[in-house]
């Protein structure tokens, strides 16, 4: 019983530290592409979102367990988690609140799957979409200020000009003037001060870092707390054989 209590407790750390990466990735990611939303879509915005949530979920859900097996009292368990998820202020019975307890922890691991396969998934879009978004939105520069300033952003932070050359300016419908952050200390003359290279790569690379880096933290915290999730069963089971006695 106690080593199971021991085990169970250090996987309710591990679940803590699990939604605390998860929180931290995730409010990075969305930072920074919250920097580039109006230009590339907010997908990767939305992916980084569901996995803050998930990370403030399961960090809520630790602390609860946590105090719970802490106190060595099935009804703290009982009444923090039937708080929690059906704002009850009526006492449960033993059955109910394991089974709360065991499908919180599952919906848990389900939520974290599916943010590993949101997050994978945002790699793929960022080939199918990502560089007609970028070429639509070039439509909106000196009109939407928040496309301008966008622009202005990732061509001067990653020396580059346009979506696949510096050419995609003049062929926008109407044509535009190359923007001077276009061009090497915003001076675009001579020409060979102006940046060759287009922003699709650097775009590309920036969705690839970040969804790569949200997905995996979740998938690897997934099996880990799946082993968390076999304790916590077991640990429970205990719990309710012997209730009188904790």
């Amino acid at each position: 019983m106690r080593a199971h209590k021991l085990l169970f407790l250090i996987f309710l750390v591990l679940y803590f530290i699990a939604g605390l990466c998860l929180l931290i990735t995730g409010s990075v990611a969305h930072s920074h592409a919250k920097q580039y939303a109006e230009i590339t879509g907010h997908s990767l915005m939305g992916g980084a979102g569901f996995i803050i949530a998930l990370g403030v979920i399961i960090l809520l859900l630790c602390i609860v367990g946590f105090i719970g097996a802490w106190k060595n009292h099935l009804k703290l368990l009982t009444c923090s988690y039937k708080c929690f998820f059906l704002s009850s202020s009526q006492s449960q019975s033993l059955l109910v609140a394991f089974n709360v307890f065991i499908v919180s922890l599952g919906l848990i691991l389900l939520l974290q799957l599916i943010a590993a396969i949101v997050a994978f998934t945002l790699r793929n879009k960022a080939d199918e979409r990502l560089r007609a978004q970028l070429i639509t939105s070039m439509k909106q520069y000196d009109k939407n200020e928040r496309v301008t300033i966008e622009w202005d952003r990732v061509q001067s932070t990653y020396e580059c000009c346009g979506t696949n050359s510096k050419s995609d300016w003049n062929a926008t419908s109407p044509p535009k003037n190359l923007p001077l952050s276009c061009c090497k200390e915003h001076v675009c003359t001579p020409d060979n001060n102006i940046y060759t290279t287009g922003c699709y790569e650097a775009a590309r690379k920036l969705f690839y870092r970040y969804s790569a880096a949200l997905g995996g933290v979740a998938i690897f915290f997934f099996f880990i707390e799946i082993i968390g999730f076999i304790l916590a069963i077991t640990l429970l089971r205990d719990l309710k054989n012997n209730y009188g006695s904790v």
